[in-house]
């Protein structure tokens, strides 16, 4: 007869390893140790473990100051589960000192019990073994519901096509160009205000036209193209995405997806991610997301910074969209300046420039993406 598996886990702030415990070992019930402080969190773990019956994910909440007290406390929790039992107990989460003392306890009073914590890279570290044995599953979404977000709008890189591909090549050659690069940030900009100050709403559904200095940008919506005019040259542009390559430097956050997905596969990398708040109005929108396998990344793209405060702006998403596992990497067409790269320091966020001039081809600027990626992935909490 098999036996009954119970899991212990230590709830903290952040719910992601005791949620991929529970899901990796699959017990038949949960203890969830938390504070005052962490109830709820440790709530909304149960919320996200639909399979389980109220029952069977019991909430347990402990001292977080006084020492005898947790002692007291945790010696209570071990004699209320029955002998005999199978057991696991999860201390990536909570306090130090609680993961101390529960495994302290546990491991006089309980000699078969399965203690174990989860790395950041999702290794799982069993500590009575004193082995790491594989990784716990990382599903992007679960990720998101568990920190109490939905991610339902997004742009997959999947789903773009050979000739959105072929509208990229041309306009990021624009966009690269020094001698182009304004005119086109300028024009499509233009639009994008023009269009705003009439009817966001309506913006593909009909024809426009903006004309500045010698440089024009129509769209046509029967024909769902652009016709672009910068000085003396002209261009066309028709695909099934082509909004979202031309306008907003869309085309800067498609280009950068493709490197990334030199290294993680296209499936794994989301753009124009959108979170919405309870009225369902767009509340941040992270140009790209990366699925690594055992974390997130999250991507800003802009081809140089106009305002620091972006910076600002970008770290707050992060922690909020994705939790403290979750790493943030800020890259910019022209390295950024100096006020720039010191605040992205302060916040510990990474950054990448494509126009490094010591890249002389695509291929060394892939690896160095590569590289930096490696790092953020294999990093700790920030």
């Amino acid at each position: 007869m098999k036996k009954i598996h119970v899991q212990i886990a230590l709830v903290g702030g952040q719910p992601t390893p005791v949620y991929q415990g529970i899901v990796h070992l699959l017990p038949d019930q949960v203890v969830l140790v938390c504070s005052e402080m962490t109830e709820k969190v440790a709530e909304h773990i149960r919320e996200q473990l639909p399979s389980y019956d109220k029952g069977n994910v019991i909430i347990y909440k402990i001292s977080d100051k006084d020492v005898a007290t947790m002692y007291k406390e945790i010696e209570e929790i071990e004699q209320a589960i029955p002998k005999g039992i199978s057991m696991s107990l999860n201390i990536t989460g909570g306090m130090t000192l609680w993961s101390v003392i529960f495994n302290n306890v546990f491991r006089r009073k309980r000699r078969s019990c399965r203690t174990f914590c989860l790395g950041q890279d999702g290794s799982f570290f069993d500590m009575k073994e004193k082995l790491t044995v594989g990784k716990v599953a990382f599903d992007m979404d679960a990720q998101f519901k568990i920190l109490g977000h939905q991610l339902d709008e997004f742009m997959p890189l999947t789903d773009y096509t050979a000739e959105d591909f072929a509208v990229l090549n041309v306009v990021q050659s624009l966009g690269f160009n020094t001698k182009t690069h304004m005119s086109l940030f300028r024009i499509t900009q233009q639009f994008v205000d023009e269009c705003k100050k009439q009817n966001s709403n309506i913006l593909y559904r009909k024809d426009h036209t903006c004309i500045g200095g010698q440089d024009k940008l129509e769209w046509k919506s029967e024909q769902h193209e652009f016709k672009l005019t910068l000085g003396d040259k002209e261009y066309t542009f028709a695909s099934p995405h082509v909004e979202h390559i031309v306008l907003n430097t869309g085309w800067f956050e498609l280009y950068v997806a493709r490197l990334i997905a030199k290294k993680y596969e296209a499936k794994n990398v989301r753009l124009n991610c959108v979170f919405r708040n309870v009225k369902g109005q767009a509340k941040n929108e992270i140009d790209i997301i990366v699925n690594t396998g055992s974390k997130l990344i999250f991507v800003e793209c802009k081809t140089q910074i106009f305002n620091a405060t972006d910076i600002d702006k970008f770290r707050s998403a992060v922690r909020n969209y994705g939790g403290l596992g979750s790493k943030p990497l800020f890259i910019t067409n022209w390295q950024m300046k100096p006020d720039g790269l010191e605040k992205c320091n302060d916040h510990r966020i990474a950054t990448f420039y494509t126009a490094n001039a010591d890249y002389t081809n695509q291929q060394e600027r892939v690896d160095a993406l590569s590289a930096v990626l490696d790092n953020l992935n294999k990093t700790w909490n920030v």
